[in-house]
């Protein structure tokens, strides 16, 4: 039997109790509500900031609605009256709104915030790159939190129409687009649009004052629109400001055929010249363009423009042929320096003539005994009617308006004095032509001397007409706006290198091809832009260079360098309209305009056509020319200088502002140069 001992009895008597801890349970349960208390507080805060947030982007979106509002009523308020724009003297913009409360798409206002609008011109304030005026939108909160927005708008320039005109009618015809015309750049008129069943095809925007004739036959790539606010053309008078420009630059010339004189009074010609200045082969550079200006004697005026068919003097002194020639019919007898001339029909059968020509082929190895075969044997008859029909029968045969320089051997006299001192000798006299035999003064009328010292370089390359050349770049004069002004009708052709508009106070006649030195079918926009503004008409010349001639027997003979017209331009006719002298009449088979029957071939248009009312340029039976009409693109974004706006105002680019200190009077200033 076990017995339980009294050390063990002992040592059990003697443990302590285990007892619970207490406050444990407390301290847990303290922990456990802070922690609740602080994700707690953690969910309001971020409830609370949430709500500030939100607060905080719907009084943003409330400030950036009002300042995009305010600035739509003030676009709106320009458009409708652009007269906001003029300021008194001191001002540098106008405040249209001030403290005004925009009303929400609910009908309810916006509480608590209060838009303030400033305009003024803006950018350049010449208009030589266009008219451009800016709005700004200033809203505010009632604790000065601020959204403020600047709308830049550009004054749309007439360049960037494709075709525009103010009445769709030639007399009491009305023209129809037909036969799948297509149009590559806008059009608009302020007279009813008419398609025929043929249809046209627009590949930009369409708009009229009225309505489309005939809708459903048109095809529209960026739709249209009917019975909208008409467009006026500018008035001579809002143009004044042209001439005035003008005479900045030292291009205000006086013509000798007044405005009110038809465009078969033209005595001046303006011709465009582009020049390889610095020697790469090549008249592209920005400083290479350059012009002069032909003026014919009183009563003279049919050397310029006139209707040069059958065997007139104008034919006979104008027109002609190249021979391989001596330089002048005194030189020895030494071969080796004939050069290819041009010689007008009514010198041929001069007694200088035959020796000379008879030099120039023995020079090319031709034989000694050619002096009474093929042209030159014709060419004795040069004064009469068969003789000049026979050497315009000649492959190179080319006809040139007064004052060129292939004309030299017509042009001098040993009676006119030479401007570099006496008289002009026989040698000077009796000679073929070529580009650099310039004659300043001559039998048929004089180039304009330039009276400003010309560049160095321009007279290293062209000595022979240095004094008469009028540089476009302001490289070579640094007042050149882009502006030339003619007080009435004026001749124009040639090749443009450089940004000029030209303005004429009468009739511009195109007598021959005009272009620009970067070719716009590249479809690059670069340096050359030509405006043409006529109070007048733009008128297509019947010439020996624009219409093929009768050289005998029935036939008729391009005798240009291309037997179709080129022009690159934005033309913009004032008074009725851009068409073709004498359009009904004449050939009606000869050039052809691509693959269809033509008299005078085609009318190869880069550009824009801006004109009162329509004008003619050919016939269904084929007499006149076909137009094939391109769209400058460029003229949008880089017009003429200084060319008519229609007063229409289009976004150009919206800039956001740091509201911080922002005062109008400070910041306007700070955007016109």
């Amino acid at each position: 039997m076990f017995t339980i001992s009294h050390t063990t009895q002992s040592r059990r008597a003697h443990r302590p109790e285990r007892r619970p801890r207490r406050g444990v349970a407390l301290v847990f349960v303290l922990i456990f509500v802070i922690a609740m208390a602080a994700l707690a507080m953690s969910s309001i805060f971020m409830a609370s900031n949430a709500n500030l947030l939100a607060k905080s982007y719907d009084r943003e979106r409330d400030l950036k609605y009002a300042a995009e509002a305010a600035l739509a009523i003030g676009k709106s308020r320009v458009n409708a009256d652009p007269s906001i724009l003029t300021l008194a003297v001191g001002k540098v913009d106008t405040v249209i709104l001030k403290n005004f409360t925009i009303t929400g798409a609910d009908g309810l206002p916006l509480s608590g915030i209060k838009v303030n609008v400033y305009v003024g011109p803006t950018g350049s304030l010449s208009g030589q790159a266009g008219r451009f005026s800016s709005i700004v939108a200033e809203a505010r909160d009632q604790r000065g939190n601020g959204f403020i927005r600047r709308l830049e708008l550009t004054q749309e320039s007439f360049a960037k129409f494709a075709y525009w005109s103010n009445n769709e009618s030639n007399g009491s015809t009305t023209i129809f687009f037909n036969n799948h015309d297509e149009l590559w750049g806008p059009v608009w008129s302020n007279d009813t649009i008419s398609i025929g069943t043929g249809g046209a095809v627009f590949h930009d925007q369409v708009g009229t004052a009225f309505f489309i004739s005939g809708a459903s036959y048109g095809t529209y790539s960026k739709g249209y629109q009917q019975y909208q606010k008409p467009i006026p053309l500018p008035s001579t008078a809002a143009l004044t400001n042209l001439s005035t420009i003008a005479t900045s630059s030292g291009w205000n010339f006086t013509s000798a055929a007044t405005a009110s004189q038809t465009e078969t009074s033209v005595r001046d010609r303006l011709e465009f010249v582009a020049v390889d200045l610095d020697g790469v082969n090549d008249s592209l550079d920005l400083n290479e363009g350059l012009f002069r200006i032909y003026q014919v004697q009183s009563g003279k005026d049919s050397l310029l423009r006139g209707n040069w068919r059958g065997t007139t003097p104008a034919t006979a002194t104008q027109c002609g042929d190249w021979h391989w020639a001596r330089a002048d019919a005194a030189a020895g007898t030494a071969l080796g320096d004939s050069v290819q001339k041009f010689f007008p029909a009514s010198v041929h059968a001069a007694s200088w003539f035959r020796p000379m020509v008879k030099q120039g082929y023995r020079d090319q190895g031709y034989s000694t005994t050619y002096s009474d075969s093929a042209s030159i044997a014709d060419s004795v008859s040069g004064r009469n009617a068969a003789g000049v029909k026979k050497i315009l029968t000649n492959p190179n045969a080319r006809c040139y308006s007064a004052g060129d320089p292939h004309l030299v051997a017509t042009d001098r006299a040993t009676t006119i004095a030479n401007p570099i001192g006496g008289n002009y000798t026989s040698n000077q006299v009796n000679k073929g032509g070529t580009d650099t035999t310039f004659t300043p003064v001559g039998v048929n009328g004089a180039w304009k001397a330039n009276p400003a010292t010309p560049a160095a370089i321009v007279g290293t390359k062209r000595p022979w007409d240095k004094n008469y050349l009028f540089p476009i770049d302001r490289a070579f004069n640094s007042a050149a706006k882009g502006v030339i002004y003619f007080t009435g009708n004026l001749a124009v052709s040639g090749t443009l290198n450089g940004r000029v508009t030209l303005y004429a106070h009468g009739s511009i006649v195109l007598t021959d091809d005009l272009r620009y030195a970067n070719d716009p079918v590249n479809g690059r926009c670069k340096t050359d832009i030509l405006g043409l503004l006529s109070d007048k008409d733009i008128v297509i010349a019947d010439n020996a260079m624009n219409t093929p001639q009768d050289v005998g027997g029935g036939t008729m003979r391009a005798l240009d360098d291309t037997k179709d017209m080129y022009i690159h331009a934005v033309m913009m006719a004032l008074g009725t309209s851009f068409r073709v002298e004498n359009y009904g009449g004449g050939p009606t088979n000869v050039n052809d305009c691509d693959v269809s029957s033509n008299g005078r071939g085609c009318i190869y248009l880069s550009g824009g056509l801006i004109q009162n009312s329509r004008g003619a340029v050919g016939t269904s039976s084929g007499s006149g020319f076909a137009k094939r009409y391109s769209y400058d693109h460029c003229a949008v974004v880089n017009p003429p200088p200084y060319f008519p706006t229609t007063g229409r105002f289009q976004e150009n680019r919206y800039v956001e502002l740091d509201p911080a200190g922002f005062t109008d009077s400070t910041y306007f200033r700070s955007i016109v140069p």
